[in-house]
């Protein structure tokens, strides 16, 4: 507990930027969504739509274009960016949670505490978890209050409820897994200034490789390579959940999670004379 109070204490400030620039970002791209309801604009994308080859539609989650004049397709369709952004968040959250006390000097007065390297290693884990868990609740609770305050004339809103409920749910299992990765990347990376260089490769990487895969058939397999296409939001709302990419998300993620505990223990830490 006094782990979680510290890592608040000491991250809340970047956890509300990002919350507010998410948010705002989030509200802008679903104040647009009325316009899909004028006949002209229902035409254009339509049309548009059926110009573009199939691959590249299904690359960029587009293959039912009717789906963007409906609030749950069209939230589905803008919340991939939103989610990749996350993805980034929860990279660096765990790429910053072991070596910030290295580079910020702080690691001294840690380490001269009675605790031993494998409770350091789990009270960080489980600290910016919650602080990951956070974030996602309050981006869930915008989520559900956009729909509601853009969604369409005469649509219930209890049942888009299951829908976006499912997104949330399955796309925290892929943030868990990209915030474990992180969390490794922590215990072997120099500083922490090298966070956001990691969680911009490595998602950004990974959502290419998706990309590829759903472009070139001959490279359909590299989808296993792409956690970011495991659970984006139009996939999930077209294919229900993908169990054999969630378990393996839960098994990289908890083998990350020893192999951190693993790595932590025989570091030398960096201590500042």
């Amino acid at each position: 507990m006094n782990s979680i109070k510290l890592e608040w204490k000491q991250e809340r400030g970047g956890l509300l930027v990002w919350l507010f620039f998410v948010v705002v970002i989030l509200g802008l791209f679903m104040a647009f969504f009325p316009l899909m309801q004028n006949q002209g604009m229902t035409d254009i994308v339509n049309s548009k739509l059926e110009a573009m080859p199939p691959e590249l539609l299904e690359a960029f989650a587009l293959t039912n274009g009717a789906s963007l004049l409906t609030v749950t397709g069209y939230f589905a369709y803008i919340f991939q960016y939103v989610f990749l952004a996350s993805c980034i968040f929860a990279v660096m959250k765990g790429a910053q949670a072991l070596i910030k006390e290295e580079t910020n000097g702080t690691i001294e007065y840690l380490y001269a505490q009675p605790i031993s390297r494998a409770a350091i290693v789990t009270s960080k884990y489980i600290a910016n978890l919650v602080l990951l868990l956070i974030f996602w609740a309050v981006v869930y609770g915008a989520a559900l209050t956009f729909i509601y305050l853009f969604k369409e004339n005469g649509v219930d809103f209890i049942s888009v409820l299951p829908d976006v409920s499912l997104i949330f749910g399955t796309e925290f299992i892929i943030l868990w897994f990209y915030y474990s990765v992180g969390f490794l990347f922590s215990t072997v990376i120099a500083s922490s200034r090298s966070a956001s260089g990691v969680g911009l490769v490595l998602v950004f990487g990974t959502y290419a490789i998706g990309l590829l895969a759903k472009l070139v058939t001959d490279y359909e397999f590299l989808r296993f390579f792409s956690p970011v296409d495991y659970a984006l939001p139009a996939t999930v709302l077209e294919e229900g959940i993908r169990w054999e990419y969630i378990l393996i998300c839960i098994a990289g993620s908890l083998l990350s999670l020893g192999l951190s505990h693993s790595i932590y223990r025989r570091k030398d830490l960096r201590i500042q004379v």
